[in-house]
């Protein structure tokens, strides 16, 4: 019997891949197909054996939104992997039969006594027995179809059956999100099996709370993962209870494991102590005498490139600010002809290790200047009396001639912006609506359509205003609309069920939310259209706002134009929603509850 042709094609696929390859590193947010080894891009006399991270991200980021957040968190965490010590091997999306090849041919070449950590980037099932990784050719319904994942996804206990085969030292395992399949479950036991590995990751939770108050919603684990990972001797266990704090109040609910282990550390105590840079040089209990006519200039420089690699490392910014006030001392105590270096010292470090013997110094200084002053000052008295006296004529002159000349340049500038705003008035006028809003447009520019100028249908209860390019016809559409808010949803909600389906290739879809007292949503791209299925070239620009005390009404503004002018029209838009003003209280009030 021949093989189904799902399966003859990945068999033939698989037949080409005759060897999995090793990639360069390259650039960009996507996780290249194969293997890709980058080194360690930090090496610390803390760290005893090899550390390997190991990196699966299963499907492309052109897969969908999940997928794309999964390649990026690659990129995020592979950064701070090798930052850390550790070497950072990533294997890119296959399709099921080259994602288990790829991973065995991986996990063989580990090598042995070696502290790894795995990293399961995008989404994975929970199934009846175990964690299922989803390779690129998985089916969108997988999880609702339990009986298909032993054949169309690879399941995590081999994996890391096979790793702990490789004599490991440590074995750690992240799992950035589990979903759990029809009848299954996210058992992270299960997943560890007979490894030995210790496991934690997040789960996704429902939507709202069991108060009914909505949770944060993330797009992956990255970041409260990367804030566990950058707790220098913070055990695996650990970076649990960090992980959990990172997670409250989100959609994503931790889970472990039912034991983690306290010998494995992303971090080892001593690491930044035991990397070779010139700022572990500075040492922040040196004593005085120690620190004159030491050049710390590189040490500090040193201090300042480590503090750009590793934000998160205390050490290296208590060596910055130790060797910044070491530096400090030296130049205050360095010369009695310099007292702005002695003051600067007392003025920034207040409650400074060297602050008494800095004062001493400056009080030895005084009297070494008042002893030699004294004589001079009393000659110097009444020409100081007098030069006082013509400065401050000169600065009573000055302060005159100032105010004259801000009071003319105050005149100009205010006959300027008069010249400005009677310009603009000829070129703009404002119009307004029944519904309560206001906005000025180009009136060189477009004109108001006849048939629509404000139009109120009652039948579906909307206020239109449509203008048209006075050079270029019906070509250019603009348009605000405002009607009830039939379905009380979002702005996106809206855009995306009434105006995303009759618009072809979307280049922003975003929330904008500059006002707290409206949320909206942007939609923009080109291809409006013209018939069923059939879509013009024109650009478009679509905004969405709803009150958020009250969402019964919604406020569309948007236009369509060709692509050839966009820079024309879209710079016109965006100032006519620049110019709008909306009512305090909508129409349709109240409509929502």
């Amino acid at each position: 019997m021949a093989p189904p042709a799902r399966t003859g094609r990945r068999w033939r696929r698989l037949a080409a891949a005759t060897a999995l390859g090793v990639a360069t590193a390259t650039g960009g947010h996507a996780a290249s197909p194969g293997l890709t080894v980058q080194a360690a891009a930090a090496r610390s006399s803390a760290v005893t054996g090899q550390r390997i991270a190991l990196l699966i991200v299963p499907q492309a980021a052109a897969s969908g939104g999940r997928a794309a957040t999964a390649n990026a968190d690659e990129e995020a965490y592979r950064k701070r992997l090798r930052d850390i010590g550790f070497e950072v091997w990533t294997v890119g999306p296959a399709d099921r039969p080259q994602l288990d090849r790829g991973l065995r041919e991986a996990v063989g070449r580990l090598p042995e006594d070696a502290q790894v950590a795995v990293f399961a980037l995008g989404p994975t099932i929970g199934g009846a027995d175990d964690v299922y990784l989803l390779p690129q050719d998985t089916p969108a319904d997988a999880g609702q179809r339990p009986g298909l994942l032993d054949s169309e996804g690879v399941r995590l206990s081999d994996v890391l059956r096979r790793i702990a085969r490789r004599r490991t030292r440590e074995l750690v395992v992240v799992i950035d999100e589990c979903q759990s399949a029809a009848g299954g479950r996210c058992d992270f036991d299960a997943a560890a099996g007979s490894s030995g590995a210790s496991v934690i990751g997040g789960e996704r939770a429902g939507r709202r709370t069991a108060s009914g108050a909505p949770l944060a919603g993330r797009a992956s684990l990255r970041d409260p993962m990367l804030a566990a990972m950058a707790q220098e001797g913070e055990t695996f266990l650990q970076s649990h209870e960090t992980l959990k704090r990172g997670l409250a109040g989100s959609d994503l609910e931790p889970r472990a494991s039912g034991a983690l282990t306290t010998s494995f550390a992303f971090i080892p105590q001593g690491f930044f102590a035991g990397l070779r840079t010139e700022c572990n040089k500075i040492d922040p209990n040196a004593e005085p005498a120690a620190l004159r006519g030491m050049n710390l200039d590189a040490a500090i420089r040193g201090c300042e490139a480590m503090t750009g690699t590793y934000p998160y490392a205390r050490p290296f910014e208590d060596r910055l600010q130790a060797g910044r006030e070491q530096r400090a001392y030296q130049r205050a105590v360095a010369s009695c002809d310099d007292p702005t270096a002695t003051a600067s010292y007392s003025a920034s470090y207040p409650a400074g290790r060297f602050r008494a013997l800095v004062d001493t110094f400056a009080v030895e200084c005084a009297r070494t200047r008042d002893r030699q002053d004294e004589a001079r000052r009393q000659q110097a008295d009444e020409a100081r009396r007098q030069e006082e006296d013509r400065r401050r004529r000169q600065e009573e002159m000055d302060r005159q001639w100032a105010d004259a000349r801000r009071q003319r340049e105050q005149v100009e500038q205010r006959r300027l912006e008069e010249e400005r705003r009677q310009r603009e008035l000829q070129q703009r006028t404002t119009v307004g609506s029944a519904s309560g809003w206001t906005l000025n447009y180009s009136t060189n520019l477009l004109e108001i359509s006849p048939m629509a100028n404000d139009q109120y249908d009652p039948q579906k209860q909307t206020y239109t205003t449509i203008w048209h390019s006075r050079q270029h016809g019906q070509q250019v559409t603009m348009y605000v609309q405002v009607s009830p808010n039939e379905r009380c949803g979002s702005a996106q909600q809206f855009i995306t069920e009434q105006i995303r389906p009759r618009r072809s290739q979307i280049s922003r879809a975003q929330e904008v939310n500059t006002s707290p007292v409206r949320a909206g949503f942007v939609l923009e791209g080109r291809g409006t259209a013209v018939a069923q299925g059939s879509f013009d070239d024109r650009s478009f620009y679509d905004f969405a706002t709803i009150r958020r005390d009250d969402r019964s009404t919604i406020t569309n503004i948007g236009g369509r134009f060709p692509a050839e002018f966009s820079d024309l029209y879209r710079a016109e838009l965006l100032r006519m929603m620049n110019s709008m003003q909306l009512p305090g209280r909508d129409v349709f009030n109240n409509r929502c509850g």
